[in-house]
């Protein structure tokens, strides 16, 4: 399970604040509501990685055991999204200040 949980937290990273997809973020951020808040909001980008990671390692079953499992491991990797999120800022704002390879 731990490494579901880093999983979805380097998924974030990978879609939410690595450089590579910046482009497409700031279009879909033009495109409504929901994109603003989801690019903007680490704890709903924990959320949704989480979810995604945990749907693909054991399916979706509907009974009320799978689904608290489901929605746990979700709200788990948020909060762990949110944490990394601000822990790691000012040390990637630190790395690309001091180096030339830019990460956000």
């Amino acid at each position: 399970m731990l490494l579901e949980f880093l999983l979805a937290l380097s998924i974030r990273f990978f879609l939410f604040d690595f450089i590579l997809f910046k482009k497409v973020r700031n279009y879909l951020k033009q495109k409504g509501y929901f994109f603003r808040k989801l690019f903007s909001c680490p704890f709903c980008q924990g959320f949704w990685c989480g979810l995604a990671i945990h749907l693909y390692y054991h399916g979706l079953t509907l009974n009320w055991v799978q689904i608290s499992q489901l929605l746990a491991f979700g709200f788990i990797s948020a909060y762990l999204g949110l944490v990394t999120a601000v822990a790691l800022e000012p040390l990637i704002n630190n790395y690309e200040k001091n180096s030339d390879f830019p990460l956000k």
